[in-house]
């Protein structure tokens, strides 16, 4: 009855309890009952999503690992959802380097839809935190393809925070070019709380155009 059980308000909480108490190995039963049903959904659903997060967070990575695999073609969908996002997060910062990698090619893919949206730029946000490095700066690189974008993120709460990773992860003339762009609207940013606040993060790690001017000279 597990499945009836991620969906149960207070059933939900027995499951969990169970993947808390259990030795990883003990908890299999739930992991093969959601892979024999549809997982996806159960991703999403408000009950459900904290099921799969308990898992990841208690078992061995070998076993979720078909779990992770079951999901990775949803990741976009599942990055948009209210629900969704919270188990792309976690499994974000779980699975392995390669689930991570095809996780981080998918969603940037979709850049531009995901940047848009509240739940997409938390997603996003943790994935510049927790992919390798050379996925971390290719999100970081089709982010940087869409000023405008850019711009809308820098004043939104999960925005701001994807943007100055993004801004951390680039190449040292493509971080220019970010910090650029963002001071070339400090009116604009200065307006909004969450911008403020990036323009302060910006100082803070020294990112302004007049000290990445004397450092180009510096370093030439």
């Amino acid at each position: 009855h597990i499945l009836q059980g991620c969906k149960c308000p207070h059933a939900n909480h027995v499951v969990q309890k169970c993947i808390l108490l259990l030795k990883p190995e003990a908890s299999q039963f739930i992991i093969d009952e959601l892979q024999c049903g549809i997982v996806g959904q159960i991703a999403r659903h408000k009950y459900g999503c904290r099921i799969i997060q308990q898992l990841a967070d208690n078992c061995k990575i070998s076993q979720i690992h078909q779990l992770v695999e079951s999901l990775i073609p949803e990741v976009v969908s599942l990055s948009r959802h209210p629900y969704g996002n919270y188990v792309v997060q976690n499994l974000l910062q779980r699975c392995t380097s390669e689930q991570r990698r095809r996780m981080a090619r998918a969603l940037a893919s979709q850049m531009r839809l995901l940047c848009t949206e509240t739940f997409g730029c938390a997603v996003l946000s943790t994935a510049l935190l927790c992919v390798p490095h050379a996925e971390r700066q290719a999100l970081a690189q089709s982010l940087l393809q869409e000023p405008d974008l850019i711009m809308n993120m820098a004043c939104t709460r999960f925005g701001h925070v994807a943007v100055l990773r993004a801004v951390e992860s680039l190449s040292c003339a493509e971080r220019a070019e970010a910090t650029r762009l963002l001071w070339s609207e400090v009116d604009a940013l200065g307006f909004s709380r969450y911008g403020r606040l990036l323009l302060k993060q910006l100082e803070a790690l020294e990112l302004e155009p007049a000290l990445l001017s004397k450092g180009a000279r510096a370093g030439a």
